[in-house]
């Protein structure tokens, strides 16, 4: 009974000290009198700040920038200090100057593990330098013009059948599911040399992008729960999430297999399962079946949500704003034609005001919308603030692309203007338009994803008119994830344009 007193005594003063010492932010972190941000709760720090809030993390680090400046700090147990640096100077010293200095961390390394694995999303080093290099090849101009854009244009035909179809229906689709299965159908083939059939079964749920969808899904609730790792033992939710990712393991070990046992198609030099099948690593050894899986999965999460979801947004925010439109459609008459309907390889850059108009629809709902890095080692920012090994620097581009501060004060407004009249105009600076990542990291695809969503909005732009079927939500919301798709269905009805609407305008300019 004595001892038990005194183990409970112990604990007691125990807390009282950890209460005293972190009254207003999470264990483990020092004080940072010399920032400002929102206190939090003795131990747990601001956990319960980024519950109480609707919309989750991201809008928690937005309203906090906007009230505390464009560097604010805050804290959550599990990841300690965490300072968001919202301008373009730091995050240009953090993502380049100092780009060894800065690193994703154990944490989110774990956090990530089971559906990333070592792919190269998820990994630093070596081993990321390796898979980046080998991954460049597939994005160059050869094979832009002997792959990437014939499957383009094959899938945008298929595209174009089924709008045609709902269009004489009447019935409604879920646009943003239509995107997801385009973007994997197309990516599969070039990527993989695989058809997953998304589009030839339009009606039929793809038990891949299912899972894929899930796990993704449950990785951004993860980022909101420290504790993770020990609910998701007890959970409905986490014996699903085991569940998943064994499909998904076994279904990236199955296409391994596969192309091991298909003998025509391992003679293909330009695809990217065989690139990686015959590269070695610094020892000379070749990569693991466990490790080509990691980037196999790590490719379609790149190929298919990023420029699946940018595409859902802007056609959103065209129907949204109808003058903005009408300038698109404008200049896609006065480039595609009934003989032409689909943009040749040569054009594809001549749509400057398309591709503005999806440059801005990621600016405001950029496809990875949070970042994370660990400090290293002792460092201070352009702007004098130290940053201390082991604290974690957040830059969140989805808050980045709402700031006047940055943006100006149409900053919230849906504008394809300012990539045109702005200095940087459809190269901008990559620190400030974050949407493809930046420094030494930024996105290899980004041509690729460009020209995608460029051949297929300006051949579904010129036949279709989309309209929302009433009662949903605008602006849409966005669902928990680590990408940013919107929460629920992209519900539209499909006309046809009239025959004024797709005529050639052999002397049309945007205004």
């Amino acid at each position: 009974m004595a001892i038990a007193t005194a183990i409970l005594v112990g604990l007691l003063g125990l807390l009282i000290y950890l209460l005293v010492k972190y009254p207003d932010r999470s264990i483990g972190t020092k004080p940072r009198t010399d920032l400002n941000g929102p206190k939090g709760l003795p131990l747990i720090g601001n956990l319960l700040d980024i519950h109480k809030n609707e919309k989750g993390l991201i809008m928690f680090v937005y309203e906090t920038l906007m009230e505390y400046g464009p560097n604010a700090t805050y804290t959550l147990p599990g990841m300690g200090r965490i300072i968001t640096i919202n301008n373009p100077e730091c995050l240009e010293h953090v993502m380049k100057t100092n780009f060894e200095g800065y690193i994703r961390g154990k944490m989110f390394y774990k956090l990530l593990h089971d559906v990333l694995g070592d792919g190269i999303f998820n990994t630093f080093g070596n081993n990321w330098r390796m898979q980046r290099k080998l991954s460049s090849h597939l994005f160059n101009t050869k094979n832009f013009r002997e792959i990437i854009y014939d499957v383009f244009e094959e899938e945008t035909k298929k595209m174009l059948n089924i709008l045609d179809n709902f269009a004489k229906s009447g019935k409604s689709l879920d646009l943003q599911d239509l995107f997801f299965r385009f973007t994997l159908d197309a990516f599969g083939k070039i990527t993989f040399g695989m058809d997953f059939k998304c589009l030839t079964n339009p009606d039929n749920p793809v038990q891949f992008a299912k899972s894929f969808d899930f796990t993704q899904r449950v990785l951004g609730n993860r980022l909101e729960n420290p504790f993770w790792s020990i609910t998701e033992l007890f959970t409905k939710e986490g014996r699903k999430m085991r569940e998943e990712c064994k499909y998904l393991s076994e279904f990236g070990n199955q296409i391994i297999e596969n192309r091991r046992n298909d003998l025509e198609a391992l003679k293909n030099p330009k695809d990217v399962v065989n690139l990686f099948m015959n590269a070695r690593k610094d020892n000379g050894e070749k990569l693991t079946d466990r490790e080509l899986r990691d980037i196999v999965l790590n490719f379609i999460i790149a190929g298919r949500d990023t420029t699946a979801q940018a595409l859902s947004w802007m056609m959103y925010n065209l129907m949204a704003n109808p003058s903005i439109e009408e300038k698109l459609v404008k200049e896609v008459n006065s480039l595609l034609s009934e003989e032409n309907p689909i943009s040749s390889y040569e054009i594809v850059k001549q749509f400057q005001y398309t591709q503005a108009t999806l440059y801005e629809a990621l600016r405001l709902h950029p496809v990875v919308p949070d970042n994370f890095r660990v400090c290293l080692k002792d460092d201070v920012l352009p702007n004098g603030i130290p940053i201390y090994a082991g604290e974690l620097v957040n830059w969140c581009s989805w808050a980045i692309g709402r700031d006047e501060r940055v943006w100006g004060k149409d900053a919230k407004i849906f504008n394809p203007e300012r990539f045109l009249n702005s200095e940087d105009g459809l190269k901008p600076n990559q620190y400030k338009f974050s949407s493809f990542n930046c420094g030494p990291r930024i996105c290899l695809g980004q041509n690729f994803a460009t020209m995608e969503a460029v051949m297929l909005t300006t051949a579904v732009l010129r036949q279709y008119k989309f309209e929302m079927t009433p009662g949903q939500k605008c602006p849409p919301d966005y669902a928990c994830s680590i990408t940013l798709p919107m929460k629920n269905p992209l519900l539209v009805k499909v006309h046809h344009r009239c025959v004024a609407e797709v005529q050639t305008a052999d002397n049309q300019t945007l205004m």
